[in-house]
């Protein structure tokens, strides 16, 4: 054991990441855009090929049940259609074949996110005809079936309805009895967990090797609360979700929770966006959790999981109430003025802060997927506002880069915590291999780079070590052989 441990001191020495902190040097780089993998699927092999050159690790699709099932504005199910049977007539599976083959043949890891909206026929309640609206567990449990036989092992992870505490995606979120928001009670995350339940038994009846992430949920919800297009910040839903009260006290006797048995997560998923705030911010939102307050996710998730809440799927026997979850942050992106004038930062800050984040969440050892959402920005139209459209990408609308995308390639932070003269040089070589990097620094003031450190990078493109530093200074470093390389410019100052 002593060897052992020896042999992996002198690696991360080697690798310029300091033992004992290298918990986040196997962090998977992922992305997100459905757009471009089902919405414009001729385009989907150069695209996938196109994240492959970048060192795209894993990409979410996202399995929308409304559009891959037959009818689905009709109340009424098809006639003579097998709703467990991937090859039933009606399925259309064209879009999601494109993609997964593309993604497949590039070597790129899939995530399928199976969500509503549903088949209007699918709802417990199909006279209303709204499609998110309580969602039958059979019947997701039937699709979801038909899903896992389709796709099988091409598949590397699942995730089980996008975003469960918003109404665009479930309905209701509240249930009122009368107009008076003190009359609401949460039901969305008992909807959710018999959804749940259903299509992670179905999963695993399939592929029992394939984990199935729950969670998924966004980063805040609103601030009202009511039946109709209100919402649950995320700490609250996962409270309900595991059958806790606010203060993690366990609750048996609320009305969801009095025949309560704990779902079980292979990890817990996160869309933490912050919108136009810093990574480290926190958006004084209670109950919600961003970037910055990605440590609100694993202490509620923790908690939750000692008070009998939750359990961890990959865990055998008592150790599902043990092992802590691992945390996959699926969809994760900064909207950038130009185009988007309202919501959008700027061009330069959208660059600095996806650095910055990257090295958040590979310095935090609980995140094992980092995810961009989205590479190329949605249209920005009145109808595209109205639907919710994103301009988060690392590229506008027509291709044209921004700056973020060259840093995608080699994201880059300097970390000078306050009253501290030691800083934390980080880094990431994409598409990973064991690259020699060069760091430089230079002080600012004085005209000349000079090299401050060479290491070569872990096979998953990362290198991080430690510096003193006494006065302002600008580092940044470059790789490469035929044609060098060069990342962004980081200036630290003591304070």
């Amino acid at each position: 054991m002593r060897a052992a441990l020896l042999a992996l001191c002198t690696a991360a020495l080697a690798l310029g990441i300091p033992a004992g902190a290298n918990a986040g040097a196997m962090m998977k780089i992922g992305v997100d855009d459905d757009r471009l993998m089902q919405r414009l699927p001729a385009g989907a092999p150069a695209t996938a090929a196109e994240w492959q050159k970048s060192g795209v690790d894993q990409s979410r699709l996202t399995l929308v049940w409304s559009i891959i099932a037959p009818n689905a504005t009709s109340a009424k199910r098809p006639a003579g259609f097998d709703a467990r049977d991937p090859e039933s007539a009606g399925y259309n599976w064209t879009e999601v074949d494109a993609a997964v083959a593309a993604l497949k043949a590039n070597g790129i890891k899939i995530e399928l996110s199976v969500t509503t909206p549903a088949p209007i026929w699918a709802s417990q309640v199909p006279s209303r005809r709204e499609p998110t609206y309580r969602p039958d567990p059979e019947e997701f449990a039937d699709f979801v079936h038909a899903v896992a036989v389709r796709y099988g092992t091409r598949i590397a992870s699942y995730t089980l309805i996008n975003e469960p505490n918003l109404w665009q995606w479930l309905t209701p979120q509240w249930s009122c009895s009368d107009a008076t928001e003190s009359s609401c009670r949460a039901v969305s995350p008992a909807i959710y967990r018999e959804l749940f339940r259903a299509g992670y038994k179905e999963i695993k009846a399939v592929s029992p090797r394939i984990p199935v992430w729950g969670g998924s949920l966004a980063p805040l919800g609103t601030a009202s609360r009511g039946e109709r297009h209100s919402s649950l910040g995320p700490l609250y839903f996962l409270r309900r979700l595991g059958c806790v009260k606010e203060n993690y006290a366990r609750d048996r006797t609320s009305t969801d929770c009095r025949s309560f048995k704990p779902l079980s997560f292979d990890a817990i998923a996160h869309h933490p966006h912050s919108s136009w705030l810093s990574p480290r911010s926190s958006n004084g939102v209670a109950d919600s959790i961003t970037i910055g307050t990605i440590a609100r996710l694993t202490k509620a998730v923790d908690t939750i999981q000692v008070r009998g809440g939750l359990l961890n799927g990959s865990a055998v026997g008592s150790e599902a109430k043990r092992k802590t979850l691992d945390v996959q942050i699926d969809e994760f992106g900064i909207q950038t003025s130009p185009p988007d004038a309202w919501s959008g930062v700027s061009l330069s800050r959208q660059d600095d802060y996806l650095q910055e984040a990257a090295y958040m969440m590979w310095k935090n050892s609980r995140v094992k997927l980092f995810s961009q959402y989205l590479w190329r920005d949605e249209p920005l139209d009145k109808i595209s506002i109205t639907a919710g459209s994103w301009q988060s990408g690392l590229y506008f609308e027509d291709g044209t880069a921004k700056p973020a995308a060259r840093s995608f390639l080699n994201p880059f932070w300097v970390d000078l915590p306050r009253h501290s003269r030691q800083a934390t040089v980080w880094g990431q070589v994409r598409p990973g291999s064991q690259t020699e990097v060069t760091v430089q620094t230079r002080t600012v003031g004085l005209a000349r780079y000079s090299a401050l450190r060479t290491v070569n990078t872990n096979r998953y493109g990362y290198f991080s070590f430690k510096v003193p530093v006494k006065v302002k200074t600008a580092f940044r470093f470059y790789y490469g052989t035929d044609a060098l390389v060069t990342s962004s410019v980081r200036t630290v100052k003591p304070s």
